[in-house]
């Protein structure tokens, strides 16, 4: 707990104030009222009778003749005590204690305001220089001596956080090596140079601002003994007790005027005084009534001490109460004369209680501060465990990552915010806060640093890929081609990320060499589409031809017709895929005018049939594949129909033929019976166009041998 605040003087409990400044005031008051008793009765015996004892110094005349009733002269000491309390009661003075040390901390205006407590050793150093920038400018030079310590301890300390991480970031990027000319450690900080320049302008004006507090001390010195000197001297004027106490009045209100002095000399420059404060009171003969009215003046002034000491009792702000009670303290001890004395111990123990209340307000301030700094530290404890717990958990990716780093930041923040712990334990927590946020950034950056190296691998696979692309993007082979282009850029999206300022790069490149290609290939298909679209039109013509045939009473006739037709749509070759179902269509119609023509109806499927397999002949590869799997399906399908019928009729009475039932179930197992019949001649059909197929290709083979052969021969000869 702080509890710098100066109030040497100001508790509320005995003995609170020195005790040698209440012995002196004590030996004052008493000398006084010895010494007025004595005068009186001395005075008074002059009056009555004549004194022969030869040890009684005569009383000079004019100077100390008190057997008239004197005219209060003395005005001048309660005016001037009333005008010190109208100036006290409507601008309270800052207090400046006669005994304060140079390094105070405490500004000498109430006008200046209160200095925000803030969590130095949490400030980053940009925020440490600017706070010290704002003191300086906006409070007294003298006025923030602690903050600026705080301040410059907190900058060293971050400062040498920084000089620690970066030279482990040095040697992380140079290890080690044998090289003859090794790179060497510099650590430069812009912040460091603008902050020391800054602080040594603060010690300079602070130091002139010292400089100029101790001549002007050296001044009032000077002037406070002018003032003894001035009190010592009235005891050799010849005048009158009024003219002589205005003159006594007027240099103490010179005393209270005069501002410090300095600290060495206070307690022989305040003995001085009160020793010669009290010679004139010994020499003053003082009278009774003279006497009463000074104790009232005395007391209340004092009283009115009080009432301020408890109206500082409802003062918000604890720091200007107790600046301002060690003001009233001090006036109290200086300002204010002896009363009577039994009015002594009651006003005292009056105005101790007052100060006490305002002691109280202070305890309970730094009790509930104290209590704050607990909770304080609790909860920068858990921010900084949150932290290390986080940091053990780590993340699998850049999301995670970032998540982690916004959650760092949070906490971060409310670390800073969150107001000072217990000094005892200020200083480690940040220590370990700033210690757990590195350990956090260490494991970060050993993850970016492992994705870097990753990103690396990745680029190089996607150059490969690139290369691939290409080759390829000016191939004729359009069918190699496009499953190749298909499984690089399959392989493309598996690669993960690539360095960001990679990343456009290549994937222009790659996109540009697969749209060659495709380009290529699209063009090439458009000029094949072209003969497509022309084969489309010949088949329509053909459609059309047979489509208006007429049946006619020679069938023979009729069937060889339709046949040429037949001929002339197998002779043309493949048309767009979009126009495919024109041969369906046909295929409908052919069977209608074979049918026409007198063919049963297989009879008019296997010549429509017959045609398909020419086109088949002259067609693709997979077009053959396809009409091979789906005659296979096909057949498997008939037969099970067929099977699964046969079960049924075995829970019917086969003997009731009229069943329609029955009649309709054996219906269709006949179709299916002849359907299949038709599936298995195809399959015969196909088979036999295979074979003929492999011959013809085997026929073709030894004929190029036996080419090349004959050639070789001939090139020898």
């Amino acid at each position: 707990m702080e509890k710098n605040d100066n109030l040497q003087d100001a508790d509320g409990n005995s003995p609170e104030m020195d005790q040698r400044i209440l012995d002196a005031q004590d030996a004052l008051e008493n000398a006084m009222l010895e010494e007025a008793t004595t005068l009186k009765q001395e005075v008074q015996g002059q009056e009555t009778t004549d004194s022969d004892d030869a040890s009684s110094e005569p009383i000079k005349l004019g100077s100390n003749k008190v057997s008239k009733k004197l005219e209060d002269t003395s005005t001048t000491h309660e005016d001037a005590i009333l005008e010190e309390r109208k100036t006290a009661g409507k601008s309270p003075v800052m207090i400046v204690d006669s005994e304060e040390d140079e390094d105070d901390n405490e500004p000498e205006e109430d006008s200046v305001k209160e200095i925000e407590e803030k969590d130095y050793d949490s400030m980053e150093m940009p925020a440490l220089i600017t706070e010290l920038r704002h003191l300086m400018q906006e409070y007294p030079i003298n006025s923030f001596r602690s903050q600026a310590e705080d301040i410059k301890k907190a900058f060293e300390s971050a400062e040498a956080e920084a000089n620690k991480e970066a030279l482990e970031k040095f040697k992380e990027q140079h290890p080690p090596s044998d090289e003859a000319v090794a790179p060497e450690f510099e650590y430069k900080n812009q912040f460091a140079t603008e902050f020391y320049d800054l602080h040594s302008l603060y010690r300079k004006q602070k130091g002139q601002f010292q400089r100029d507090k101790r001549k002007q001390q050296e001044l009032n010195l000077e002037k406070r003994r002018e003032i003894i000197e001035g009190i010592k001297l009235l005891i050799n004027q010849e005048e009158t007790i009024g003219t002589t106490f205005k003159k006594f009045h007027s240099l103490q209100e010179k005393w209270k005027v005069t501002g410090t002095i300095p600290h060495d000399a206070y307690n022989i420059t305040w003995e001085d005084y009160r020793l010669a404060t009290q010679n004139f009171y010994d020499y003053i003969d003082l009278s009774k009534e003279l006497r009463d009215k000074d104790f009232e003046r005395n007391l209340e002034f004092r009283k009115k001490i009080i009432t301020r000491a408890i109206e500082l009792g409802s003062e918000e702000n604890i720091h200007k109460a107790l600046r301002e009670l060690q003001e009233l303290h001090r006036m109290w001890k200086e300002d204010s004369g002896p009363v009577a004395k039994e009015e002594r111990d009651p006003i005292w123990d009056e105005f101790s209680a007052a100060t006490k209340v305002i002691h109280d307000k202070r305890q309970a301030y730094y009790d509930e501060r104290d209590k704050m700094s607990a909770h304080h530290q609790l909860v920068k404890e858990n921010i900084v465990a949150e932290i290390a717990k986080i940091t053990a958990k780590g993340a699998k990716n850049h999301r995670e990552w970032q998540e982690r780093l916004e959650e760092i930041n949070v906490l971060r923040e409310l670390f800073t915010s969150t107001g000072p712990a217990p000094k005892t334990v200020n200083n480690e927590l940040w220590t370990q806060f700033r210690a757990r946020t590195r350990e956090f950034n260490k494991v970060k950056n050993d993850f970016y640093k492992g994705l870097k190296k990753e990103q690396q691998n990745n680029l190089e696979a996607k150059m490969k890929l690139i290369a691939i692309a290409e080759d390829h993007q000016n191939s004729e082979n359009f069918n190699e081609g496009l499953q190749v282009m298909k499984r690089i850029q399959s392989e493309w999206k598996q690669i993960g990320h690539v360095p960001r300022k990679d990343s456009d790069k290549i994937w222009k490149r790659f996109q540009k060499a697969c749209n060659g290609f495709f380009e290529k290939k699209t063009a090439q298909k458009k000029e094949d589409n072209k003969e497509e679209v022309d084969n489309f039109d010949a088949k329509m013509k053909v459609y059309d031809a047979l489509k208006e045939m007429i049946p006619q009473d020679d069938k023979a006739s009729m069937l060889s017709e339709v046949e040429k037709h037949m001929a002339d749509w197998a002779s043309i070759g493949r048309v767009p895929y979009s126009k495919r179902m024109i041969q369906e269509k046909f295929e409908k119609l052919l069977q209608a005018k074979l049918k026409a023509a007198g063919l049963s109806a297989v009879d008019a499927e296997m010549l429509k049939y017959q045609n398909k397999l020419a086109s088949l002949k002259s067609g693709d590869i997979q077009d053959f594949k396809n009409e091979r799997f789906y005659l296979k399906k096909r057949r498997d399908e008939i037969q099970d129909e067929v099977r699964q019928l046969e079960n049924n009729l075995q829970f019917i009475n086969a003997k009731d033929d009229k069943n329609p039932f029955l009649v309709q179930q054996r219906k269709n197992i006949s179709e299916l019976s002849k359907e299949l019949d038709v599936i298995k001649e195809k399959q015969k059909q196909l088979n036999i166009l295979q074979r003929q197929i492999q011959k013809d290709e085997e026929e073709d083979a030894a004929e190029n041998e036996t080419s090349e052969e004959e050639d070789t021969a001939e090139s020898t000869e």
